[in-house]
């Protein structure tokens, strides 16, 4: 897939609220990929679309040596690029933070369109002043050098029951965040458009007067 067409799929999904992909994946019979137990950093920021690029995290198996195995930062300076959406697996481990201001800008600067972790960030208000758009477990002040290692990057990986590779389409809303499997992308989108469609329909209906009921039995 070229740079403008990854371009181009990110702004079709961003036209659609995660609800309709959802739908839209029910519709298909694919698993759903609603990411659940996570919160959006900021309640007013906008809406984000991206193809995931996946860090792995765990606890350090050795004790600090000053030595920073985190690695997140180096990650994000070399190996992001335009369309890029950060999916850390942190998993789970909410005592220090797997990022802050700075590399959210680092991020925003190469291109990436928003990050989504089980983990925690810092900085959430200089954060939200960027407009990144980020999905998190919550936030704490505590740096990850001294405790958290990265053991994979683009390898699959699972947050909030849902598995996600590398490549697929994440997309966040202030309803949540849903991840589209990549070789589904293109079926999942014309899915969620007919259905866009349909619900444009309804809503004309209802306004007219009529009931939700006999809104949902119109084609």
């Amino acid at each position: 897939m070229t740079e403008k067409e990854r371009i181009a799929l990110i702004e079709e999904y961003k036209k659609y609220p995660t609800g309709n992909v959802s739908d839209a994946m029910d519709n298909l019979g694919i698993r759903r990929g609603a990411v659940q137990g996570l919160h959006a950093l900021d309640p007013n920021q906008p809406k984000a679309a991206g193809f995931a690029l996946t860090i792995q995290q765990m606890r350090r198996s050795t004790a600090w040596d000053g030595k920073n195995q985190a690695r997140q930062g180096g990650i994000i300076d070399t190996e992001t690029k335009e369309g890029d959406l950060l999916v850390i697996d942190m998993a789970g481990i909410t005592d220090v933070c797997t990022g802050g201001a700075l590399l959210a800008l680092r991020a925003q600067m190469r291109g990436v369109t928003g990050e989504l972790t089980n983990g925690c960030l810092r900085d959430a208000e200089e954060i939200a002043e960027l407009g990144f758009p980020v999905y998190c477990a919550g936030t704490m002040p505590v740096k990850s050098a001294k405790d958290i290692q990265t053991v994979g990057v683009n390898v699959p990986v699972m947050l909030g029951g849902v598995q996600i590779c590398p490549g697929d389409l994440i997309l966040m809303d202030r309803t949540g965040a849903v991840c589209v499997p990549q070789d589904k992308i293109g079926e999942v989108l014309e899915e969620t458009k007919k259905i866009s469609v349909h619900e444009e329909k309804m809503e004309a209906f209802i306004r007219q007067g009529h009931s939700i009921v006999e809104a949902r039995t119109i084609k």
